[in-house]
């Protein structure tokens, strides 16, 4: 099976930054980390810029 490559980074943000996007993650369904690529992903895609899923 073929391996899966991810990059592991850290990232700092304001406390409150990560409480809303924690909740609106939850309120999604998503994994915290599955919102903040989701939302990237938009950002990037108004801009015409498309990253595709891994």
């Amino acid at each position: 099976m073929p391996r899966k490559i991810t990059t592991d980074m850290m990232l700092r943000m304001p406390p409150e930054m990560h409480k809303v996007i924690k909740s609106i993650a939850k309120e999604q369904g998503r994994s915290l980390n599955a919102e903040l690529l989701y939302r990237l992903r938009q950002a990037y895609a108004a801009e015409g810029v498309i990253i595709e899923a891994a």
